[in-house]
């Protein structure tokens, strides 16, 4: 089959070809740039809002990709990478267990249950989390990675889980970026005290795995550069030139 051929076959897949041949004929008869645009752009929305809710489905999941917005996964995950998720259930998370004589871990602080052991050098990093009922649980890089939404940081957090935790009332899960930037987990708050945290953190309370969005399975680098580019740094490449500072040397997009 020569290569014309394999061409022409191959524009089947592509949705847009079915406009041309059954939107455009009806809606646009005069050909006007300005009227394409518009059923172009209102087309590609519709495709991608298809393949998304599809993608929903079939992966058992509201949120079956997200785009990489920090540099805290480093260096599995870099800025701008999209990554597949799936859903999560208790059974499915793969991290270090703790099965904890408590009636329930909703809203309860990490001070009330464990302690972060932390390294004698510095920069000072957490190497363990020592558990009130005498478990003391190495912090490693062995747990899966999960997705959840942050209401402190109001938006979607990619981390590595650390520690699944099963309390009376369900199983959570303690977190952590794998950046050497991540000196913490995220539930490292200290105390809580009417809203405000002793220390900055992430999320306040363990989180409990019902609040997940899933759990990453596929990476695809670097492919949501340009949303972010457009979206989220736009101002500052209009007013500097460049991406934000807070993002990293290295960090390509």
């Amino acid at each position: 089959m020569g290569w014309k051929k394999f061409r022409e076959k191959l524009k089947w897949i592509d949705p847009f070809t079915y406009v041309d041949l059954y939107i455009m004929p009806k809606v646009n008869p005069e050909d006007s740039e300005a009227i394409s645009w518009v059923v172009y752009l209102a087309s590609a929305f519709l495709f991608a809002w298809l393949i998304y809710t599809g993608l929903g489905l079939a992966f058992g999941t509201e949120s079956p990709m997200m785009i990489v917005v920090s540099a805290s996964m480093e260096p599995l995950y870099h800025r701008g990478d999209v990554i597949l998720l799936h859903g999560a259930t208790a059974e499915s998370i793969n991290s270090p267990e703790v099965v904890l004589d408590i009636p329930s871990l909703k809203e309860k602080e990490l001070y009330s249950f464990a302690e972060p052991v932390y390294s004698d050098s510095l920069p000072k990093h957490i190497e363990a989390i020592s558990f009130n009922q005498g478990k003391n649980l190495p912090i490693t890089q062995k747990g899966d990675i999960v997705v959840y939404w942050s209401e402190r940081m109001n938006e979607p957090v990619v981390h590595r889980t650390v520690a699944k935790l099963r309390a009376d009332d369900g199983w959570y899960l303690l977190t952590k970026g794998d950046s050497i930037h991540n000196t913490t987990i995220d539930q490292d708050c200290g105390f809580i005290i009417n809203g405000q945290s002793q220390k900055p953190c992430i999320e306040f309370y363990p989180l409990p795995i019902e609040k997940l969005q899933g759990k990453a399975f596929f990476q695809v680098p670097l492919l949501g550069c340009v949303k972010l580019w457009l979206l989220d740094d736009l101002g500052s490449l209009i007013a500097t030139g460049k991406l934000p500072n807070e993002f990293r040397e290295g960090n390509v997009c």
